[in-house]
């Protein structure tokens, strides 16, 4: 049971972290691989401009994940957003999300996750504490999520919520001005154990 338990705490942090939509595999020695179903894996955001809801999300992103289930302590988990990838729902702002009051992809064309502590919170609940470097700036943050494992397939839903304007995204502006500084951020991953 022990080592079901430490097995199931590993593959959930992988696949909840990977903050870019696109294949990745996570491998240990002692486990097997997972590679991610990009059609049914997205990351998300969400934020208000003025009362307005704004939805969007990214396209691209891809993760290194090495841990030993017997060294813990020495788990890294790291994973790159392609800031470029980023879309709002229903608009054509991925050229002014991406521009130097925003996401300033051509100076900053990755954000990076990289994990320092996984706790077991019981009921098939997890958090990830560790850091976030996004456009210059880096802040520690703490993912909550929840892992379910059916046979093959493993689904992971997490999420958090940032203030943007620690990351300096969106300071000058009468547009910025509008949106609320909150933008909560989902992960919904669906991964399979790979042969």
């Amino acid at each position: 049971m022990r080592d079901n338990s430490l097995r199931e705490m590993w593959l959930a942090v992988a696949f909840c972290i990977a903050l870019v939509i696109g294949p990745a595999s996570f491998v240990s020695a002692n486990a097997a691989a997972w590679i991610i179903q990009p059609d049914k894996s997205d990351i998300r955001w969400a934020a208000k401009w003025n009362t307005t809801p704004l939805h969007g999300g990214f396209d691209k992103f891809t993760a290194q994940i090495i841990f030993d289930l017997d060294n813990l302590d020495d788990a890294v988990i790291a994973v790159d957003v392609d800031t470029a990838s980023i879309y709002l729902e229903g608009q054509d702002a991925r050229s002014t999300l991406a521009g130097e009051t925003w996401f300033n992809t051509k100076a900053y064309p990755v954000a990076r996750f990289a994990s320092e502590d996984i706790r077991h919170m019981g009921n098939g609940r997890y958090e990830a504490s560790g850091t976030l470097e996004m456009r210059g700036v880096t802040r520690p943050v703490v993912l909550p999520f929840k892992l379910t494992i059916e046979g093959d397939i493993a689904r992971v839903e997490g999420g958090l919520t940032l203030d943007r304007t620690v990351f300096g995204l969106g300071l000058v502006g009468d547009v910025a001005a509008a949106i609320a500084p909150a933008v909560d951020v989902s992960v919904n991953v669906t991964a399979r154990r790979q042969e």
